[in-house]
């Protein structure tokens, strides 16, 4: 499903954040939240299974992802986008792959999508 919640922001405000997991079942309501003052982050996954994801793969998730964010948002908006990705624990350069990842995607799609000079990858390691 989609998760809803808000939260606090210190010097923002409240915010809105609405998880809609990339689930192909969702992909028709991800127009609805797609505003002018909306951002969007990109989390990717860095490990699957055992496998640790090659950068192309995770470039052509990226690239869906935008594509169908710059297909699916009103022309006149350039959307803001914050990459993330997950599983850092298992993945020992996943840290340098994001910002590779992230400066190649700003190059692809520079005029189109800003994507932000900043990304942040998770440990997902319990209590870390």
């Amino acid at each position: 499903g989609i998760a809803v919640s808000t939260v606090d922001v210190p010097g923002v405000g409240r915010v809105s954040v609405y998880d809609v997991g990339g689930q192909n079942q969702f992909h028709k309501t991800h127009g609805f939240f797609f505003l002018a003052n909306a951002f969007f982050i990109l989390l990717l996954i860095l490990v699957t299974g055992e496998k640790i994801r090659t950068s192309h793969e995770l470039f052509e998730e990226a690239k869906y992802w935008l594509c169908f964010l710059r297909a699916s948002i009103n022309k006149s908006i350039i959307p803001t986008v914050i990459m993330a990705a997950s599983r850092l624990d298992r993945c020992p350069r996943g840290g340098e792959i994001l910002q590779q990842l992230t400066d190649h995607l700003r190059r692809v799609f520079a005029g189109k999508i800003i994507i932000s000079l900043n990304s942040f990858a998770l440990d997902c390691r319990r209590g870390s």
